[in-house]
């Protein structure tokens, strides 16, 4: 008995000993989505989604930008559940962002070309913009970025914050040669929130993960109050990072909800049918046992005495 519980503390301390394992995705992978497989097997009905996975080697025309993979969107996905709605975007590009591969390790433009030296090369990811009705107004967005280190001149409150309230969108721009930025003519508007006036921390209904080697994916969990959904028919989405080469957008209509006094009717619909089969078999019970024969008998007896 002595050994036994000997080998159960071993066992509990081990535990307490092993270190975190990462849980990965907040919800994509229980979708049933991995790198390359990006159709969601086990989302909800209602789940929409898009994917534009660029898979050639190296650099390649993205659209409507260059790059590879840290500058490619790979897929996006809206889904609705319990009065949620669930957002995830997988992309290249990692959280703290990425270097241009074109002219940052080049050697003829960081120690030889001084003007394209002080252009600049390293780019951070967009805040997911969210347009209610699909009318060309992102009202709400999801901050995306830590911290300002690379990108100084739009500021960010943190990764995780659902932002609203007069919001002042910055948009991206591809610095080319001698500091002329292209702006892909307002096909990857916007980046990122420079100005709000509410924001919302997501907390752990947030995450900007790696998925896989080389994806990362960003995913946020909103309750519908938080934005009043179900006022609108349909939700809009937009993410780029911030060079603007490989913007991703998604469409999806929000489903109907029950009204309230819906739910209520139901649940007492359900409560009545069950209270009268309950009632029921109370009579059922009854009626079989002052008809069963031993109860006859006795009262016989009883009335010939």
């Amino acid at each position: 008995m002595k050994k036994i519980s000997i080998i159960i503390i071993a066992l509990i301390i081990g535990l307490c000993l092993t270190p975190a394992v990462n849980a990965g995705s907040l919800f994509l992978e229980d979708w049933g989505v991995s790198p390359g497989n990006w159709t969601p097997t086990n989302a909800p009905a209602n789940t929409k989604w898009v994917s534009e996975d660029y898979t050639s080697n190296g650099s390649g025309f993205l659209d409507p930008g260059w790059g590879g993979q840290p500058f490619d969107s790979e897929a996006a996905y809206i889904g609705f559940k319990n009065s949620k709605i669930y957002i995830a975007v997988v992309a290249g590009l990692p959280q703290g962002g990425s270097k241009d591969p074109w002219r940052y390790d080049n050697p003829k433009y960081n120690y030889y070309d001084f003007n394209r030296r002080l252009e600049k090369y390293w780019y951070d990811p967009g805040d997911i913009g969210l347009d209610l009705g699909n009318d060309g107004t992102f009202e709400y967005a999801i901050t995306t970025r830590i911290n300002n280190n690379n990108s100084t001149n739009t500021p960010t409150p943190g990764a995780g914050k659902l932002l609203n309230g007069n919001l002042a969108w910055t948009n991206p721009k591809a610095w080319e040669y001698n500091n002329v930025y292209t702006d892909w003519n307002g096909i990857s508007n916007p980046w990122a929130v420079a100005g709000y006036s509410d924001a919302i921390d997501l907390g752990v209904n947030f995450s900007y993960s790696a998925f896989g080697t080389d994806h990362y994916v960003i995913e946020a969990i909103i309750n519908s109050s938080l934005i009043g959904l179900y006022d609108w028919d349909n939700i809009y989405m937009h993410w780029v990072m911030e060079c603007g080469n490989d913007n991703i957008n998604l469409n999806a209509h929000i489903p109907p909800v029950p009204e309230p006094s819906t739910l209520i009717l139901l649940g007492a619909g359900i409560f009545g049918l069950a209270f009268l089969r309950i009632k029921s078999r109370k009579k059922t019970a009854i009626a079989g046992k002052i008809l069963h024969p031993k109860t006859v008998k006795a009262s016989i007896i009883r009335r010939s005495n």
